[in-house]
């Protein structure tokens, strides 16, 4: 008995304190005002009983106001009435704005952690920037140095460096019409290069062409022809060819210079002077002969001989 009576007296003492201290905070809370200091009001109503720290510029603190269902009941924010500060004031009495301002808080940090992640990327950028023009920087400088001791006439060599420069740098004037000018000498070089191998081609076919006259005019003074007439013919040389008509059938045929084409190696006709002694009247047996002359530039690939009487006949130069 005497222990359940201690207990009993020591829970009425304990209950009676809380309501003691819950009637202090109701009248000292009166006193606080909107704009005070946060010194101001530990003065007035004493040390808080809890505090809830938003940032360095927001706090609560609570003082407990209401009595809980027991004695050892914890002290909740809803037992108390809760005081707002910002910036070093009051700025709520009675109104609870930590949750209010948690959420804001949290925004606020989701707001400054995403313009930071967007600053980092924005320097990350900037920077990469910076980097690659200091890298297209060096390739100029570096080309620059690889083309100036090159000799203009190595038009290639040149072309290729320009047009790298020009690729760096779209829109440098000096490098389009270093380009300009490279592209044209180039040009103008290969066409040069191209005439010269043109020239040499040539001149190795006249050559070869000269070297297999003798043997070509075994075949070539050999009469052939269709049982009406025959042709017989002799290369002279560059330019110039023997001709002759031979009537070998049992009538009178005709021949004249316009009876005559010689072509090219693409089976066009060559331009050519052909000798007045081929227009002539054969008899049966008889013979026609002389010159046709022609540009020594042009190698002909065959002689045709066609007229009324005979028909076609031909000689190839192949």
């Amino acid at each position: 008995m005497r222990i359940g009576a201690i207990v009993f007296i020591s829970v009425a003492l304990l209950i009676g304190c809380v309501h003691l201290n819950i009637n202090r905070n109701l009248n000292a809370l009166k006193r606080v005002e909107l704009g005070d200091e946060p010194a101001t009001v530990i003065d007035t109503v004493g040390t808080p009983d809890i505090r809830t720290d938003i940032n360095d510029r927001r706090f609560v603190i609570y003082y407990q106001t209401k009595a809980g269902k027991n004695a050892n009941e914890p002290i909740t924010p809803d037992l108390c009435t809760p005081i707002a500060f910002e910036d070093g004031r009051v700025v709520a009495i009675g109104d609870d704005l930590a949750e209010t301002w948690i959420r804001e808080e949290e925004d606020r940090l989701r707001r400054a952690e995403a313009a930071e992640r967007k600053r980092r990327e924005a320097q990350r950028v900037a920077e990469a920037k910076q980097e690659a023009e200091a890298a297209r920087q060096r390739k100029i400088a570096a080309l620059e140095k690889e083309v100036k001791p090159i000799p203009g006439h190595k038009a290639a060599l040149n072309l290729k460096l320009y047009r790298q420069l020009l690729e760096l740098d779209p829109d440098s004037a000096r490098y389009q019409k270093k380009v300009a000018f490279y592209e044209d000498r180039l040009a103008r070089q290969q066409k040069a290069s191209k005439a010269r191998a043109d020239r040499a081609a040539k001149l190795k076919q006249r050559q070869a062409w000269n070297q297999a006259r003798e043997e070509r005019n075994k075949s070539l003074r050999q009469y052939t022809g269709n049982g009406i007439a025959e042709m017989a013919v002799h290369d002279m040389g560059p330019g110039s060819l023997y001709v002759w008509i031979k009537n070998v059938s049992k009538q009178i045929i005709t021949t004249h210079p316009d009876h005559f084409t010689l072509l090219d190696n693409s089976g066009k006709p060559i331009q050519s002077e052909i000798s007045s002694s081929l227009d002539s009247v054969l008899e049966p047996g008889s013979i026609s002969h002389g010159k046709i002359h022609y540009s020594d530039a042009i190698l002909p690939s065959e002689l045709v001989f066609r007229n009324r009487e005979s028909g076609k006949i031909s000689k190839s130069f192949k």
